[in-house]
């Protein structure tokens, strides 16, 4: 429901405001895209239709356009008219990426570990902790309907979220860390290389033994350079298409 709401946004700025409004704008378009409602290669609406559509001005509309087109949802030739990209991925890196190219309504997690334990001198230094620091050991099985995409083992300094529950863990750890406290996330460092399952992770993904994945090792900082995570995730397809733009 698009409709004013002074109820909803009463506590906010006009800024806020405008950017919640585009923030549910967005979500709603990339959902329409992922879903099939809009097909590739079909005009959108102009802005007049979207800004009716969505009880905005065209402002913000434009806004919306922008972002999408920052990140191939959509494009636009010479000014012209706005048309649909295929989908920028055809398989997601992150839990945030599933949601959107599927819905939230499609994505599911299931939490095999959560256990509070000795960070190892490894997880020390990818996450630049003292040594015999606490961290969160956390393993989550993520599912795209009934089929199993990926797996992901995170660590995360304790210091840092001491009060972190299992059920937090069900959805993004990143909304988690960006709205429960007063951090910001800056930016990851991701490693992709090919290995060859554990038999654990085939069970998980529902492989046969031996199987060869994608693994991508992150390393998620702050804004004040600090690592707040750290993830190894094993990925169920053996190929990964990604939008790049310098």
């Amino acid at each position: 429901n698009f409709t004013n709401d002074k109820i909803k946004y009463e506590t906010f700025s006009i800024y806020e405001v405008v950017l919640l409004k585009s923030k549910e704008i967005i979500r709603d378009i990339i959902e329409d895209i992922t879903l099939g409602k809009y097909k590739v290669d079909e005009r959108m609406p102009s802005e007049s239709q979207l800004a009716i559509k969505y009880n905005c001005n065209r402002h913000t509309i434009r806004k919306v356009t922008e972002n999408l087109i920052e990140r191939g949802y959509l494009r636009r030739i010479h000014g012209g008219p706005t048309y649909i990209n295929s989908l920028p991925s055809n398989h997601s890196l992150n839990f945030s990426s599933l949601l959107e190219l599927y819905g939230e309504s499609s994505v599911t997690s299931k939490v095999v570990k959560f256990k509070l334990e000795i960070a190892t001198p490894e997880i020390c230094n990818m996450l630049k902790l003292d040594e015999g620091s606490k961290v969160w050991s956390i393993i989550r099985i993520r599912y795209v309907s009934t089929t199993p995409s990926h797996t992901e083992e995170t660590f995360i300094p304790y210091s840092l979220l001491p009060d972190l529950k299992e059920e937090d863990c069900l959805h993004s750890l990143l909304h988690y860390v960006e709205n429960s406290f007063d951090y910001e996330v800056s930016h990851a460092i991701k490693n992709i290389s090919a290995i060859k399952l554990s038999k654990k992770d085939c069970e998980y993904l529902q492989l046969p033994e031996d199987s060869l994945a994608l693994q991508i090792e992150n390393t998620g900082y702050l804004t004040n350079g600090r690592p707040y995570e750290y993830s190894i995730n094993k990925h169920r397809d053996n190929n990964i298409t990604y939008y790049a733009k310098r």
